[in-house]
């Protein structure tokens, strides 16, 4: 209150008091600002002091002492190659005056060492740097006598996943071994009585019948009198037997029905019966006799195998030939009339390397799988070859006897480019 009052009597006091909190506010801003900015540039500089050095190439830099080399991997309009630029104070040196090679070492793969040789202003390397350009690389050179070593890695499509969190993820892992690669054509089709294992059953003589012992459904076996009938000129009545095993699954006359030609019943014995397939002229080029299929319901119930042991000589009308098998059928799940679907394997191939086709993925617009050393899961793009419905041939790009995933391999690849691994060089 007191000091309101002197200001109120001294305004000229005030006024320069006001503009010198002012300018006061002012520097503090400024310094803070200042702060705020070196701060945030000093952030930015260990981000970047973080980053591998690069060559005026691209590559990677690598220094001691005077001398520094730039290991490239150069991949414009050509195979991959590796190229070594050399620099001693920051000047190029003449590739022709220094000798060097460089050691690849892969996860879960032998060494790969790499002899180069002089081209325009850098050294070339002797082989094609196959993918993923993912190892621990060593370079070792010799220049004006004195030896040079340099370690650095490069990993990409690389992940790391303990025991418990693979079994939690539900991943499964096989080993890449030999293998068969099966063509299959996939064919619907039927089941169908045998004809020759069906029974059309007559009396001997006319007559009428007296008795029919089964009925629609039973089971009878052979010899068992199925039926009685009477000679009307004799008066005399005579047995009538089943002549094999089977099931009667049609009957023609009633009890004082009178006979003479007809079949009385029809017996089918159904512990066989054939699987009749429709075959396309496409399919028919393919199949021949002996070659073995897989039969199964529609509803995925059961399955069985067998043989094809005929091929129809001629097209039916709708432009479909007929090939056949015959299956058992113990306990009469393939009844007659039931329609099922075949896979026939038309060849077998064996192949040096498999690998399941569940484990393919999609990286970086490329097909990958993930093999796994110890805890660590790393990418491979295999060269893949001929295939089946299940597997798939490896002609390069994935070792013999590798550990892989072969179910749920996406979580790892989720897992690599949340990371976010790049194709870095």
């Amino acid at each position: 209150m007191i000091l309101f009052s002197f200001f109120k009597r001294q305004p000229a006091v005030a006024k320069h008091l006001m503009t010198l909190l002012l300018s006061i506010s002012l520097m503090l801003s400024a310094l803070l600002s200042i702060n705020t900015v070196q701060a945030s540039e000093g952030d930015h500089q260990d981000e970047h002091a973080e980053e591998p050095a690069k060559g005026p190439h691209g590559g990677r830099l690598l220094t001691e002492d005077h001398i520094a080399v730039e290991v490239s991997i150069y991949e414009t309009g050509v195979e991959p190659e590796l190229r070594l630029y050399f620099y001693q104070d920051q000047q190029p040196v003449s590739p022709d005056k220094i000798s060097a090679s460089v050691q690849l070492n892969r996860l879960g793969e032998e060494p790969e060492t790499i002899q180069l040789r002089p081209e325009l202003d850098y050294l070339l390397g002797d082989s094609v740097i196959s993918e993923p350009h993912s190892f621990e690389v060593a370079v070792s050179a010799s220049y004006q006598g004195k030896s040079y070593q340099w370690q650095y890695p490069s990993f990409e499509g690389r992940t790391e996943l303990s025991a418990r969190s693979v079994e939690k993820a539900g991943i499964v892992l096989e080993q890449a071994t030999a293998g068969q690669i099966q063509t299959q054509l996939h064919l619907f089709g039927v089941a169908a009585v045998i004809p020759e294992l069906q029974y059309q059953v007559g009396a001997a003589y006319a007559g009428i019948v007296q008795q029919l012992t089964v009925k629609v459904g039973d089971q009878v076996q052979k010899g068992q009198t199925i039926a009685t009938v009477q000679n009307p000129s004799t008066l005399k009545s005579y047995a009538i037997t089943a002549p094999a095993a089977g099931e009667v699954t049609a009957t023609f006359v009633n009890v004082g029905s009178k006979v003479s030609e007809q079949a009385l019943l029809e017996i089918s014995d159904l512990s066989s019966v054939y699987v009749e397939m429709s075959a396309f002229p496409g399919d028919t080029e393919q199949l021949k006799i002996g070659d073995s299929f897989v039969v199964s319901d529609l509803h995925g119930q059961q399955a069985a195998t067998s043989h094809i042991s005929y091929i129809a000589p001629q097209m039916t009308g709708g432009h479909i030939a007929r090939a056949r098998g015959v299956i058992k059928n113990p306990d009469g799940h393939w009844r007659p009339g039931m329609h099922v679907k075949t896979d026939v394997t038309v060849a077998t191939v064996d192949a040096p390397l498999v690998i399941k086709k569940t484990a393919l993925q999609q990286w970086n617009g490329k097909t990958v799988i993930f093999i796994r050393v110890g805890d660590t899961f790393e990418i491979r793009m295999p060269q893949l070859g001929r295939a089946d419905d299940t597997q798939v041939e490896v002609l390069a790009g994935v070792p013999q006897g590798a550990s892989y995933a072969t179910t749920n391999s996406f979580i790892l690849k989720a897992d690599v480019l949340k990371s976010g691994a790049s194709h870095d060089h």
